[in-house]
């Protein structure tokens, strides 16, 4: 059924992509929660799937290549084996599996007479989502004794439950992006920065007198590849001996009078990636960001106070930021749906109205997507209500996951960011509009264990979903058995990832192990719902602001379309003031959009060109560090070395 020739989804490829996911479900989950060093699965490029690929296209194929043509893998057989990793790291660790134990089962385990989560939230959990023993979750958080074996059977419902459910997300996920598709690749033509190193990885791999990719011949490359190698190598030395004294990195300026503090770091993989930004995009992010920071300024003299902060903040800067900025969120996903309202009808014509021919590049036929994005979604809605939410919030709550998701998608696509996250979740929108008395405890312990599926959203779906479309859309024909490739990649990631962290858990007791992956995220959702339900706050004021930020989108994304010249794009708006940007994100952007000006003012574009291999090898080179720093500690025992995040 996978066998094709030259075609991308062989046997081969798809067994080579299945046992690297393999190897990336089982060392991500040791290496974070373990070895507590970089979060090899964190963002919208894997940082273990870029050194996997490296490792394959500068070692691998060069190998084959001289036992015989017949032995080298093919472009796009690359190509399918990166998506599989691209997909199979979502659900590993941050994306899914790393919170999704400890969440369902943190009520439980931390319920206190003191915080009444007995009665709140435990007794309100549906029996298909957590164990019902207690004995089973305290012995996932504090280790099995001698001779003891893990009581997999307390385990069994939740895990089957849950993987039908993340499955049928993931479906609905990927429905959407084959409908958006041919807009953003075909149409608007986006950047997509995030593909340009495994595809300079794969540059003329097909080319029988090229033994190795022009990128690894290039000096450049391996003077940006040795930047991050030589710096973070001689401050992980540290923690060996003390003559190696660390060089700082990152730090912060203190503004009024310790207020509000202003965060430096010197990221070098973003600094790589801002370069591939569109000049107007990198400005943009690093001058909503200094507007964010005017307005922190501001609120903090004046005052200004809209209540306490929510759910999965982003950022911790004020809530009236945030919500200004979700508003934003919502106005781009109104945005592209309506700019892609034309290739929508296209689609809708092909699948219902008879009209043929210009589908080849499409994954799944239009008919199979509209009316499996159909199906999907109230098969979602479907489980959540059976397991415990009213119909209007379950509909409520996967409207705004795909909002979201489609926004940031929309973001990572344009701008390259590797960590984009949302300023707020739809469960805060859900939870203060609607409030406790009116929702009721079930609706509030379904929100609080939805965070398994939309809480961490820097590593998402939907972000591996479009660019694995964009990567095998630079083929003539789609290959319409990519989704079961990608298919058998989650399932290789759920399963190998759910067996490392509950053997890890049980081994050396969750309480043990990285600590907010087992005490901040299963208890963060729990104890601000039970704030929300003993101290209810008006909603009134962060729907202000919501629409505040939402009007300014507006304005934003009609003056980038109505005016040529307008200099600001609309994407950096939401974004700004998120964790991501404000911790580790906005001076890299500055840096490289610094050094883009320079080159393009004084060298054009030819210059721009030469020096793109050198930006190229400070993601390689930092994204490497990071993954061979985290076997090197794992080995001594060292723990807390991350090297990169997000």
């Amino acid at each position: 059924m996978l066998r094709g020739s030259g075609r991308g989804v062989t046997w081969r490829a798809v067994l080579t992509g299945a046992v690297l996911v393999a190897g990336i479900s089982i060392i991500s989950p040791w290496a974070i929660l373990v070895v507590k060093g970089s979060q090899l699965t964190s963002n919208a490029i894997p940082i273990v799937a870029v050194l996997f690929f490296f490792v394959m296209a500068a070692v691998v194929v060069p190998g084959l290549r001289l036992l015989g043509a017949g032995f080298v893998y093919s472009r796009a057989e690359l190509i399918t084996v990166y998506v599989m990793m691209l997909v199979g790291s979502v659900v590993v660790t941050t994306g899914f599996t790393g919170s999704f134990l400890s969440i369902i089962s943190g009520a439980s385990y931390y319920a206190t007479p003191e915080n009444n989560w007995g009665d709140l939230f435990v007794s309100n959990i549906h029996p298909w989502l957590a164990p019902g023993e207690t004995e089973a979750v305290r012995l996932f958080y504090e280790g099995l004794g001698e001779g003891m074996e893990i009581p997999w059977s307390a385990w069994a419902m939740p895990l089957v439950a849950w993987t039908a459910f993340i499955l049928l997300f993931y479906w609905v996920i990927f429905c959407v992006g084959v409908l958006l598709r041919g807009q953003w690749v075909d149409n608007e033509r986006l950047v997509y920065p995030l593909t340009r190193l495994p595809l300079a990885m794969m540059e003329d791999i097909d080319d029988p007198t090229r033994k190795i990719s022009g990128i690894f011949k290039s000096g450049l490359m391996w003077m940006g590849f040795a930047i991050p190698l030589l710096l973070h190598s001689w401050n992980s030395m540290n923690d060996f001996h003390d003559a190696f004294q660390k060089i700082a990195l990152n730090g912060s300026v203190p503004l009024l009078q310790g207020l509000v503090n202003l965060p430096i770091r010197l990221n070098l993989p973003v600094v790589g990636l801002a370069y591939l930004m569109p000049l107007n995009v990198a400005f943009s992010v690093w001058f909503f960001f200094l507007l964010g920071m005017l307005q922190r300024l501001i609120f903090a003299r004046v005052g200004i106070q809209i209540g306490t902060s929510d759910i999965w903040d982003s950022g911790g800067v004020a809530p009236a930021l945030l919500y200004q900025q979700a508003g934003g969120i919502a106005a781009l996903a109104i945005f592209v749906v309506w700019t892609a309202r034309g290739h929508l009808r296209r689609l809708w014509r092909h699948a219902f109205g008879g009209e043929e021919g210009g589908m080849e590049q499409e994954v799944l036929a239009p008919v199979v997507a509209i009316v499996g994005l159909a199906v999907g979604s109230v098969l979602v809605v479907a489980w959540l209500v059976v397991t415990g939410l009213s119909l209007y919030v379950a509909v409520l709550l996967l409207i705004g996951a795909v909002i979201v998701f489609i926004s940031l998608s929309r973001i990572v696509c344009e701008a390259g960011l590797p960590g984009c996250q949302t300023p707020k979740v739809p469960q805060a929108f859900i939870t203060r509009g609607f409030g406790p008395e009116i929702l009721g405890l079930k609706n509030l312990t379904g929100l609080g264990l939805s965070t398994v599926w939309i809480g961490e959203t820097a590593a998402n779906m939907m972000n591996a979903v479009v660019h694995a479309l964009k990567l095998t859309s630079t083929e003539k024909r789609a290959d319409r058995r990519l989704p079961l490739a990608m298919l058998v990649a989650v399932l290789v990631g759920l399963a190998g990832s759910i067996w490392v962290t509950m053997t890890l858990a049980h081994q050396y007791g969750g309480i043990n192990l990285h600590s907010w992956y087992f005490s901040g995220a299963p208890r963060w959702p729990f104890r601000y719902l039970a704030s929300v339900y003993n101290a209810p706050e008006p909603f009134l004021p962060r729907l202000t602001f919501t629409g505040i930020g939402a009007t300014v989108m507006a304005s934003l994304l009609f003056l980038r379309h109505r005016f040529l010249w307008w200099p600001l794009h609309p994407v950096g708006f939401p974004i700004a003031s998120t964790y991501t940007i404000v911790s580790y994100g906005w001076f890299a952007i500055f840096t490289a959009w610094l050094c883009k000006t320079i080159i393009l003012r004084y060298g054009g574009v030819g210059a721009y060109r030469t020096m793109l291999p050198f930006f190229l090898g400070l993601i390689l080179g930092e994204f490497t560090t990071a993954g061979v720093w985290v076997f090197i500690d794992g080995a001594y025992g060292i723990e807390g070395n991350m090297i990169f995040n997000f």
